[in-house]
Parts: structure tokens; C-alpha cells; sequence
């Protein structure tokens, strides 16, 4: 079931805060109030999540050189330090 923003019309409430996530059903009609504080709500609109696209696959020598430590299991199911 998908989330929906809601936000209040007026002020932000002291229990709400800027707005809060329903979950709701894409044939469900949208909320006119909230059900916490019966405050006049709308949905707000959809913004959409950017993820970074990696360029190419990370490599031990890439983490090695961006600081990372890089552990190998070992056969003993231990880790040791590369």
C-alpha cells in the first residue's frame, strides 16, 4: 500500500509538526482531516527520490584509496584486515 503526504492548510500542528505519512490505497478517496488532531489537511505532491547511478563497480582498490578499511573472511569465519 502506497504512503501519502498530507500536510495541514493552516499552521503546523504541535502534534502533526509540517505533516505526516498515511498509508492508503490508490482508489481511496484523499484525507480532508487528520485523523490525530482533526486538522484541515491536503496531500501534497509526489516528489520522487533520486538514487546516485554508479558508473562502474566498486572495487577493493577503490575503497582502499577512498579510506575504507576492507576485511576478507577468512576460512575460519574470522575477518582479517587486507
Amino acid at each position: 500500500m502506497p504512503l501519502h503526504r498530507y500536510t495541514p492548510q493552516t499552521t503546523p500542528c504541535k502534534l502533526c509538526g509540517d505533516g505526516f505519512d498515511h498509508p492508503q490505497s490508490a482508489d481511496a478517496p484523499a484525507l480532508t482531516a487528520c485523523p490525530t488532531c482533526g486538522q484541515q489537511v491536503a496531500r501534497a505532491p509526489f516528489q520522487p527520490t533520486f538514487t546516485p547511478k554508479l558508473l562502474k563497480p566498486l572495487s577493493v582498490s577503490d575503497a582502499k584509496t577512498a579510506g575504507f578499511k576492507v576485511f576478507k573472511r577468512t576460512s575460519g569465519g574470522e575477518f582479517e584486515r587486507q
